[in-house]
């Protein structure tokens, strides 16, 4: 399976474009992609709200810092459900046309080519819980502890990890996974998983396709 990343452009109207586009094409496509109806419905409400914000910061008459501040909160969120989205549902989706990988700024990775080396450092991960079900991931480099940051060139954390089960010996042994491209993003749980203890490991990918080491093992439980 080719491994696959996708990019989120800087700015507030192309962030906007680029939500509007992602969030229609992810509820159009829901049933032939394979996402769940309660995702969708989710990452609607989201949108709505960011959008009626978005609009108020669009409208120079009523923009304001304190509205833009609102704006950028509720696209905090919006972002972390989007992250969520693709590195679950969307990358690496062989039901999803090229076309429509293209206008979901999807890439594939070109598999080990290029110039550029493997990472040599490992993400530190760690898990926070803010609310029912779900885990935030948090990560920053074995290089600099302390940050939030991916080190250059690398394309997401790869996070394998499995729910209710041994501690795994190995990242080999887990059974679930995601490719999380933003520090701070949510592990969503099925309702049965809480209160299991969740133990993964992570490793960095970068541009070119080629993975670094695996990181130490991390644990916590579902809220």
């Amino acid at each position: 399976m080719s491994k696959e990343t996708f990019t989120i452009p800087a700015g507030p109207t192309a962030q906007h474009e680029f939500a509007t586009s992602a969030v229609k094409m992810i509820t159009t496509n829901a049933t032939a992609w394979n996402i769940p109806a309660t995702e969708v419905t989710t990452l609607t409400e989201l949108f709505t709200d960011y959008d009626t914000k978005y609009a108020v910061t669009n409208n120079r008459s009523t923009q304001s810092p304190a509205a833009t501040a609102a704006r950028n909160d509720s696209w905090e969120t919006l972002g972390e459900k989007l992250d969520y989205m693709y590195g679950h549902y969307l990358l690496n989706n062989d039901a999803i046309a090229s076309a429509d990988k293209e206008a979901l700024h999807i890439h594939a990775l070109s598999g080990g080519g290029g110039s550029s080396p493997a990472p040599v450092t490992t993400p530190v991960i760690t898990f926070t819980s803010e609310g029912i079900g779900a885990l935030y991931l948090n990560y920053s480099d074995s290089s600099a502890p302390g940050t939030h940051y991916k080190p250059d060139n690398v394309a997401f954390c790869e996070l394998r990890y499995t729910v209710g089960a041994a501690a795994p010996a190995t990242p080999a042994e887990c059974t679930e996974g995601a490719n999380v491209s933003r520090s701070h993003t949510a592990i969503q749980f099925a309702p049965e998983q809480r209160g299991k203890a969740v133990y993964a490991f992570a490793r960095w990918v970068n541009r070119n396709g080629k993975t670094g080491p695996w990181s130490a093992m991390a644990t916590a439980l579902v809220p």
